[in-house]
């Protein structure tokens, strides 16, 4: 009676609720079976798995009918073995409720390398399911996509870029990318000539002409990718408040940026655009003060790698960019493609297991060289997302959060301020904006009201980006609230409350 004690406890937690949920599904089947039993079996397991339950009533609070069990429990097993591909090998039970026989099946998940499990008679795109809530709603195209190319290797950074060739790559970065590889993959390869390392390393496609360039060497060397894939680059946007809606004076972003650029440069770009927009605390510790940023930033730069990196490159996902969002009380790095392979994102946490959806990509930037340095975009060695845990261990911060939605994956990252350290040395920060729809101009006269201040020293007080206290200082200027107290082009110039102002606040 492997079943028995699991339907009592869901039957009686859906007599609490009223309903059942995402993991279970009670049908009264008193004229047989419903015809949406394959697309519920689907559904669970293209999901987590689940339960049905065949036999209650839910508008009766969901009381046995005293329907044919044997025949239900036939129905059921026909549902998994023959209504959907591939078939769904369930567990089938006939318990009882209230003393009352009915049919019970759980569904398990189907493996990641058979998805998605589809009703036959409707076909893959139209009878392949998902589980929502209590319903059953319809794969989309791109999730359909997304389960099919996890079965196997994807190849979309080795697709060919139309009307691209190798002219359109930084010759200057391609050499070097060249020369690094010969001083570390040995003598063999330091014979090889350029156009010959081209092709192997996959920025050349094999058997061409060699006056074409795949997507994967676009996006590593290229001049400038986004002539061809304008979507494909990264974003960032700094809200104010915590629920990303507009302040009461209708400020949306206080940094807004579109990153573009091969690889390397959308992501130090980005880096510069989230450092920007933090604000530094201090590490409160028995020998005084430590200056420290909001996040770590080489957490930041190995997040924004891990996105741009293992994101899909599939023409349905082309036209979504990598996103990163700061809120007041975290930083979420979102991009498109979910998961993929047999990775779970606890195995993700735990640095157990490594998949990599564009391969090629993942080892150009091994040897492709950031910005102004000598170190590569990546280690291509799975060690990414261990280093983010120390990175946020050692900051005192808690693991980061992965989760997959809809076909997107999200990593977030939440504010070290407010928190305690592992050392239990508190943690001080500067005045923050208010989580939801405070005014940042208050904030600002507030900080006037004890006198002239410079720029820096309102970012240090308000906890305000600098663009953001220079923007807000601008508009009260405009309004005659405040005024530089001496040439606004100056080093030393500092903000005053007007008379105006100060009698408003009295």
């Amino acid at each position: 009676m492997g079943l028995q004690n699991e339907v009592a406890a869901v039957v009686e937690t859906a007599r609490m609720a009223g309903a059942d949920s995402a993991v279970v599904e009670i049908k009264k089947a008193a004229g047989g079976v419903p015809k949406s039993l394959p697309k519920t079996v689907s559904a669970f397991a293209n999901s987590s798995g689940g339960l049905i339950i065949l036999g209650l009533d839910e508008a009766a609070g969901f009381e046995p009918v005293g329907a044919d069990f044997t025949a239900l429990a036939d129905a059921l097993a026909t549902a998994c073995a023959d209504s959907v591909e591939p078939a769904v090998r369930a567990a089938i039970e006939i318990v009882t409720v209230d003393g009352v026989p009915v049919a019970a099946a759980h569904i398990p998940p189907t493996g990641i390398e058979q998805r998605p499990c589809f009703v036959k008679t409707q076909g893959l795109h139209n009878g392949s399911y998902i589980r929502e809530h209590d319903g059953d709603r319809h794969l989309t195209t791109y999730e359909i996509h997304l389960m099919v190319t996890g079965r196997g290797r994807p190849r979309e950074d080795a697709a060919l870029v139309p009307d691209a060739t190798p002219a359109d790559l930084d010759q200057a970065e391609a050499e070097r990318l060249v020369e690094r590889f010969r001083q570390r993959r040995g003598p063999t390869v330091a014979k090889l000539d350029t156009s010959e390392i081209l092709r192997m390393l996959g920025i050349v496609p094999r058997g061409s002409d060699g006056q074409s360039v795949t997507l994967a060497g676009l996006l590593a060397l290229g001049v400038y990718p986004q002539e061809f894939f304008p979507q494909l680059n990264v974003t960032f946007v700094s809200y104010p408040t915590i629920d990303g809606r507009p302040m009461r004076d209708g400020t949306r972003f206080l940094e807004n940026v579109a990153l573009d650029g091969p690889v390397p440069q959308m992501v130090s770009g980005l880096v510069d655009a989230v450092t920007r927009s933090m604000t530094r605390g201090a590490r409160i510790t028995g020998m005084g003060r430590e200056d420290i940023w909001e996040y770590p930033l080489e957490a930041i730069r190995e997040l924004v790698v891990n996105a741009v990196m293992h994101r899909d490159y599939h023409p349905l996902a082309q036209g979504t960019q990598v996103r990163v969002e700061m809120y007041p009380d975290r930083l979420v790095f979102i991009n498109p493609g979910g998961l993929f392979g047999a990775a779970s994102t606890r195995e993700l946490l735990q640095g157990t297991v490594s998949s990599s959806r564009n391969m090629i990509l993942a080892r150009l930037l091994e040897d492709v060289e950031m910005p102004f340095s000598d170190r590569t975009v990546c280690e291509n060695r799975g060690s990414g997302i261990r280093t983010v845990v120390a990175e946020l261990s050692r900051a005192g911060m808690q693991p980061p959060g992965f989760r997959c939605a809809t076909g997107m994956f999200f990593a977030e990252l939440h504010n070290l301020f407010g928190e305690r350290s592992d050392s239990g040395n508190r943690l001080e920060a500067p005045n923050r904006p208010l989580p939801v729809a405070e005014d940042p101009t208050a904030i600002i006269r507030q900080a006037l009201a004890n006198g002239p201040k410079a720029t820096a020293e309102l970012v240090e007080l308000t906890g305000l980006s600098r663009p953001g206290v220079a923007r807000y200082l601008k508009a009260l200027e405009a309004s005659g609230e405040v005024v530089p107290t001496t040439r606004r082009q100056s080093r030393n110039v500092k903000w005053a409350l007007t008379n105006t102002s100060q009698k408003g606040q009295s």
